[in-house]
């Protein structure tokens, strides 16, 4: 049984990827925290399925993590084909009031732990006659947006790591994708946001499920980047042909935006929106 191992599998986009594999005759190795999202998402992909799922409780920010995956793929015999590094978070605000160890989070989990697995577990999918890696990127891969500069700053290095590996790997079997969706609704709280922000928002906004097929299609078609949605690809082919200053203006205020209505109550917003 061929697998595919997927971080932060059990919610979100992680969660739909793994149904779309698991749909394909994969089994499913899902890395997450232990909750009972991990519980409820193993329990529906083996009823749903009819594949072997395995549950691997773990927080990716702790050091050994990557390490101790890659141990228990080798030792349990897991013939691993697809690696999904799905596994991130981002949060929106004036670069000073974050903190510090939140963006030592972020930077951790969106980079370090992607660059781990793929140095660990590439010599367990080289083992493969064809093998796929998709990490997750997003369209602020090629937007630098303001009030996000640490998350966008974090999907620029996604981007330029996926690009720059995958053509190392060319000729070894091992075929690297970027996945950069748009606004997608993984909870409530994103729900409301959408709604707030009102048309534009529901134009580029996408579900999961809509985001998983066209993701697992691209990856294993060897697609470099996959971005989801037409308006969505027009927008960045648009972001080509702006001017930088009118670009940046442009960011900032889609930026703002979205952003918590408890952020927007600072007075250095007021006049900014």
């Amino acid at each position: 049984m061929e697998y595919a191992l997927v971080t932060g599998g059990s919610q979100g986009i992680g969660r739909a990827i793994a149904r779309e594999l698991a749909g394909r005759g994969y089994g499913i190795f899902l890395a997450a925290l232990d909750n009972s999202f991990l519980d409820e998402t193993a329990a529906e992909l083996i009823a749903t399925f009819k594949v072997p799922v395995i549950k691997f409780p773990v927080d990716l920010t702790h050091e050994k993590a990557a390490l101790t995956i890659k141990e228990t793929v080798e030792s349990e015999g897991i013939c691993l084909k697809i690696l999904v590094n799905n596994a991130g978070f981002g949060r929106g605000d004036f670069f000073e009031n974050i903190s510090l160890e939140t963006y030592h989070i972020m930077m951790g989990l969106n980079n370090r732990v992607m660059v781990e697995l793929c140095y660990h577990l590439l010599p367990v999918l080289k083992k493969n006659k064809a093998a796929y890696i998709l990490n997750l990127g997003s369209m602020e891969s090629f937007l630098p947006m303001p009030v996000k500069a640490i998350y966008t700053a974090s999907k620029h290095f996604v981007l330029a790591f996926s690009l720059a590996l995958g053509t190392e790997l060319i000729g070894t079997g091992v075929s690297v994708s970027i996945l950069c969706p748009g606004p997608v609704v993984t909870n409530e709280d994103g729900m409301r946001r959408i709604k707030n922000n009102g048309a534009r928002a529901r134009l580029v906004v996408m579900m999961p499920e809509e985001v998983a097929p066209i993701a697992v299609n691209g990856l294993l078609s060897g697609k470099k980047v996959i971005v989801p949605g037409k308006i969505n690809k027009l927008i960045l082919f648009m972001n080509k042909l702006l001017p930088l200053s009118m670009k940046m203006v442009l960011l900032k205020k889609i930026g703002i935006s979205f952003l918590p209505k408890e952020s927007l109550e600072d007075e250095r917003f007021k006049n900014q929106a």
